[in-house]
């Protein structure tokens, strides 16, 4: 397994030093920067020996998805420019969580908002692999979003979109906190990409604790051997990073 951690740029020379693989920074930032601001960046990243191979936060709370807010011109432009930079970033995937952008609202019911998402994430995922990105539908826990709650519901909007652009990560976080069984990763069997972080004030994994112990034990059945990310609060990064890197690596 490659491990990631979930920060941003202006930690890209702490993460690198600590020892991951990868940093993982959020579309939204990344899309927000000045054009300048970009720029270095950039050259930050081309300077470094990791790049932002994944990155997650697709899209901003302001822009909505589902129901009568949506607006497909702004959709479009804001992919556009957010996929054309994080692709020259490095990254590889893009982890679609944005639980507000994807609620469905109040007024819409709830197969008709079902419908518009598995249309929205299709077409997110053909501009995506236009730019040879891939999205990876990320499971929210009931708090942050009113659909898509568990491994084996984005499995099922995975099949229902149907694209080769598409695939699924699953969340340790999300997955504890809505307790779900670790069968559930069983079931989808085939996973894009993977976040960890403690049930306890969504913490970093500086411990192996008996639930980070049954999540690798779930991956390692399912023969994953790909990316995990660190996706929580610390009290101290640098310290908190580079314990739960070695939990990760011993568990790994």
């Amino acid at each position: 397994m490659r491990f990631g951690l979930c920060t941003g740029l202006e930690n890209l020379k702490l993460t690198e030093n600590l020892g991951f693989d990868y940093i993982e920074c959020t579309v939204s930032g990344i899309a927000a920067l000045s054009d300048a601001d970009y720029e270095k960046a950039l050259a930050a990243v081309k300077a470094s020996s990791i790049s932002v191979e994944r990155v997650n936060v697709l899209f901003p709370s302001a822009i909505k998805l589902l129901g009568p807010e949506r607006d497909q011109k702004v959709i479009d432009e804001y992919l556009g420019k957010a996929f054309t930079r994080v692709s020259t970033l490095g990254a590889k995937t893009v982890v679609f969580g944005s639980g507000r952008a994807r609620t469905i609202p109040d007024t819409v019911p709830f197969r008709q908002g079902y419908r518009e998402l598995v249309t929205a994430t299709r077409q997110i995922g053909a501009i995506a692999g236009s730019r040879g990105l891939t999205i990876a539908i990320e499971p929210l826990n009931r708090e942050e979003s009113n659909c898509i709650n568990s491994v084996k519901e984005g499995a099922m909007l995975e099949a229902d979109v149907d694209s080769p652009c598409v695939g699924l990560l699953a969340d340790l976080y999300h997955m504890l906190k809505d307790n779900e069984s670790m069968e559930s990763i069983f079931a989808a069997k085939v996973l894009k990409h993977t976040h960890v972080a403690l049930l306890e004030g969504r913490g970093f994994p500086v411990k192996a604790t008996k639930e980070l112990e049954a999540f690798f034990e779930a991956l390692k059945k399912i023969n994953y051997t790909g990316t995990m990310s660190i996706e929580g609060k610390a009290e101290n990064l640098e310290k908190d990073a580079a314990q739960s890197l070695k939990v990760l690596r011993s568990l790994g």
